[in-house]
């Protein structure tokens, strides 16, 4: 079962803005589980609350809900590599709904498919990106002692209000593994979260 912090966040992605009482509509007419704990029937009152105290990603004013624009992504591009590598580049627009991946190898001999992978979905990668707190990832990761033929990373996102960096060497943010894991979904191709990850 979808979480209701899920379901909001997947009725604003979808309409953009929208009421208390539309944001509870919808949600009746998608699947009435989503308005049902395990002891009671959520009601207007606790979706209410639930956004204000999510004030990080949701914003209400008016009367009127949207996600933050601070917090609404807009592009988000990975780069990881490392020595002999290969040297993996994910560029994601949110606005057309659509991704590029690229794989540069070192070794020309290299084994690999050159058969087109079966991608995922932009619009479910979206939804996931919230749960990763990207924008709250340091500026720069590294790991302790001398690094030979480490992994280096780096994530840019670009939202509505704000711009993210966030880089390092053999050393990641604690979100790390579930976000390789969501892009290896979207691009239908392994994403490796890097030796220490």
């Amino acid at each position: 079962m979808m979480k209701i912090y899920e379901a909001i966040l997947d009725i604003l992605v979808k309409m953009g803005t929208a009421t208390i009482p539309v944001i509870y509509k919808e949600m009746s007419e998608q699947q009435s589980s989503y308005l049902r704990t395990e002891e009671q029937i959520v009601e207007q009152a606790y979706i209410r609350s639930l956004i204000s105290r999510n004030k990080e990603i949701f914003s209400l004013k008016d009367g009127i809900v949207s996600i933050r624009p601070e917090r609404e992504p807009i592009m988000l591009t990975v780069v990881m590599y490392g020595y002999p590598g290969p040297e993996r580049r994910i560029k994601v627009d949110f606005k057309t709904n659509s991704f590029t991946y690229f794989e540069w190898h070192l070794d020309s001999l290299c084994q690999g498919s050159l058969i087109a992978p079966q991608p995922g979905s932009v619009e479910h990668f979206k939804k996931q990106l919230y749960s990763f707190n990207c924008w709250e990832w340091q500026g720069d990761y590294q790991a302790e002692g001398i690094i030979v033929d480490g992994t280096t990373w780096s994530v840019k996102l670009e939202t509505k209000g704000n711009k993210f960096e966030s880089g390092g060497i053999d050393s990641f943010p604690k979100e790390w593994k579930d976000f390789c894991r969501a892009i290896t979904t979207l691009i239908g191709k392994e994403f490796p979260c890097g030796p220490h990850a």
